[in-house]
């Protein structure tokens, strides 16, 4: 008999009249009730390649609940869970709970945190009722991965991870005599400046550490605080991949060490290895482990006892709930009346450069630019490259990413170096690639007060401190020549 079965499963007592609780119908139906959640995550899914993967996370929840084997003790929980009543009062409750929180958030809440408190409610119904838990850290943590959370993390966390990233990598480097500093999220070494790239952030590898993570959580069917402590320690892992691959990529960017053009992308596919195989190592220790607490702290969650009565009371509660979650996207609604033209906006500029742009149209590639856009936006011409302004005059999600709007109009992006202006300005770079049209896109974040950042999520931190203000944001689209990247 498994440990996580002693330690999780819960007794329950037989109570008559239950079929409407130990049948998969409850499942069935508050999975239609968050049809608005499916369906926002089916079309970021679909209109992102980056997000993709989500439904790796899903398929794995899917397998996990429906599909895994159980062992005796479980196998025997579940036969007694499906026989009675699978729903503790605590988890039962939760479940209700979170799915008029969902209802609710349709007022106030943009889409991905309502789909946040949909996959919470469904991980409390899925767990008592196949897990025999109250809360199952594996399923949870698998749900939550499979939304479209890439960009979120991308645009919250990307800067603050290269922060962290960056002052570790400047004490292993000034361990090793190296004279470096971090400005912002670049490491200046002489004259040399080195930016912290977006994928030494390590947000993609910090997606798919956690997943595999809370796989390996599953498939050992560890307890609650052994999941805990193997997510805590993925973290960990992952932040040391990040580290070693920044600090590799100094040597080749700074030209410390020669190395041919393939090891920068080598590097990134040996801390991915590095950090998969971490991972692996750590689910086996703590899947050893005997136990996390004494036997004299560890209890088992009280059972909540229900009566005949109260069941066809918390019957009527989650169909209520579930009611509410179906038909609070048609009656609620989160939008806002966002005007486009911002008061007190002056003008776009009429050069660029020093050379005198055109306005044109928006076209295709705008139209994610524009996605509840609370700002203005412009698009111009010097005659060789392609101009997009945005302007703000307050902290928001809503000032997207070039490179998040080229890919989800089917372009395939790369990062490319920082690019160091006539003028001293600094830019982001990427290629793009879609059909036979190639690309250089570079783009910067600036004010009237001479502060400029090189990308939306170092912006984004530093204009949360400030009630208002006036910033551009500048992207520049180009044809991707042969010129060395960085080089102007």
């Amino acid at each position: 008999m498994r440990e996580a079965a002693n330690e999780d499963i819960y007794k329950f007592d037989s109570i008559k009249n239950s079929k409407f609780f130990s049948s998969n119908l409850i499942c069935i139906i508050q999975i239609l009730a968050f049809w608005a959640a499916w369906r926002w995550l089916a079309l970021r899914v679909w209109t992102s390649t980056e997000e993709r993967w989500s439904f790796a996370a899903l398929a794995a929840a899917i397998f996990f609940t429906f599909f895994w084997s159980k062992t005796e003790s479980v196998a025997e929980s579940a036969a007694e869970a499906k026989a009675f009543l699978p729903l503790s009062g605590a988890g039962f409750a939760y479940s209700i709970f979170f799915t008029f929180l969902y209802a609710a958030s349709f007022a106030y809440a943009p889409p991905f945190p309502r789909a946040i408190l949909a996959m919470t409610a469904l991980m409390f119904t899925l767990s008592v009722r196949h897990y025999g838990k109250t809360f199952h850290v594996g399923l949870w943590s698998l749900l939550l991965l499979s939304l479209p959370s890439v960009a979120s993390m991308e645009f919250f966390l990307g800067y603050p991870l290269r922060v962290i990233v960056g002052e570790a990598t400047i004490f292993l480097l000034q361990m090793q005599g190296l004279d470096v500093l971090r400005e912002g999220v670049c490491l200046h070494w002489g004259e040399k400046l080195i930016w912290i790239d977006a994928p030494c952030s390590g947000l993609k590898m910090l997606w798919f550490g956690l997943f595999l993570a809370a796989f390996l959580v599953c498939f050992y069917r560890l307890s609650n605080l052994k999941s805990l402590a193997l997510l805590a320690s993925a973290f960990f892992i992952i932040l040391l991949g990040n580290v070693f691959r920044a600090s590799a990529l100094f040597y080749i960017e700074a030209e410390i060490i020669e190395a041919p053009a393939f090891m920068h992308e080598a590097t990134g596919v040996f801390a991915f290895i590095f950090v998969a195989l971490g991972i692996v190592f750590a689910a086996q220790f703590w899947k050893n482990v005997r136990q996390i607490l004494p036997n004299r702290i560890r209890q088992k969650p009280p059972t909540f006892r229900l009566t005949s009565s109260t069941s066809k009371i918390y019957a009527v509660l989650f169909l209520t709930a579930c009611a509410a979650a179906f038909s609070a996207s048609f009656w609620l609604s989160d939008e806002k009346n966002i005007n486009p033209g911002i008061q007190n906006f002056r003008s776009f500029p009429e050069t660029f450069e020093g050379i005198e742009i055109k306005q044109l149209p928006l076209s295709e590639r705008e139209s994610y630019f524009l996605e509840d856009f609370p700002g203005s936006i412009g698009r111009f011409s010097d005659g060789r490259r392609e101009i997009i302004i945005r302007y703000v005059r307050e902290a928001t999600r809503k000032l997207h990413p070039a490179g998040d709007c080229f890919r989800a109009v089917g372009y395939s992006t790369k990062p490319l170096p920082l690019k160091i202006g006539a003028g001293g300005e600094r830019w982001s770079c990427f290629s793009a690639a879609r059909a036979d049209e190639k690309l250089r896109v570079c783009e910067r974040i600036y004010d009237d007060a001479g502060n400029e950042w090189t990308d939306v999520s170092a912006w984004y931190w530093t204009a949360l401190n400030k009630p208002a203000g006036g910033w551009w944001a500048v992207t520049v689209a180009e044809a991707n020549d042969l010129r060395k990247p960085g080089q102007d």
